[in-house]
């Protein structure tokens, strides 16, 4: 089984190409949706969050405020830091469970859908890694209209993440998409077709 890492800057379009890949028949394992899981109510991870953070960060049915947290951990690089260390293990833990879960149903190529892939060594997973990329300008407007934030607290979400220059040159390609979807899933295709990962019709 072959692993293709994706990945890219918040608001660099990331999930249209992993939503994209999931129409075409690729299995997914999303570390968002992993993320969620493991603070899910009654999780050891929520209960972990709670007590550092306090109870101000959960809803009152019990589930995590999740606006409310990434507005007091994208202020506080040492709160950020807190979070991710607490958080780390439990996501990695399940997303080798779910790679070992597809090798299992003999899938030939399992995509990892992972925003902080470098920073999180999960490249050292993936047989091949693939970043989506937008100009920064493009992406603080994206980033602006999609979450409604001031351009001052766009360039703070930017700015944790690591620098795109660094992110691109660690990357066996880099998409693009800063054009049509047509043209980046034109580049998608090309890449896969000419590193044998398409699927059998």
């Amino acid at each position: 089984m072959k692993i293709l890492g994706l990945t890219g800057g918040i608001a660099s379009g990331k999930t249209t190409v992993s939503t994209y890949l999931k129409e075409m028949g690729y299995p997914i394992i999303d570390a968002d949706k992993v993320s969620r899981k493991v603070v899910e109510p009654h999780t050891e991870g929520l209960k972990e969050i709670s007590h550092f953070f306090g109870n101000d960060i959960l809803q009152s049915n019990g589930s995590l405020n999740r606006k409310k947290l990434g507005e007091i951990v994208f202020e506080n690089k040492d709160k950020r830091e807190l979070l991710n260390k607490i958080l780390s293990k439990k996501i990695r833990t399940e997303i080798i469970n779910q790679i070992e879960y597809y090798k299992k149903q003999g899938a030939d190529v399992l995509i990892l859908d992972i925003p902080l892939l470098f920073e999180g060594g999960y490249d050292k997973m993936c047989d091949f890694t693939m970043v989506i990329y937008i100009p920064k300008e493009l992406q603080i407007e994206r980033l602006i209209q999609r979450d409604g934030l001031t351009r001052d607290k766009a360039l703070k979400r930017i700015s944790a993440q690591l620098d795109s220059a660094e992110r691109n040159s660690k990357a066996d390609i880099v998409i693009d998409n800063s054009r049509s979807i047509e043209d980046t899933h034109n580049q998608v295709i090309e890449w896969l077709e000419r590193n044998n990962l398409m699927l059998e019709k």
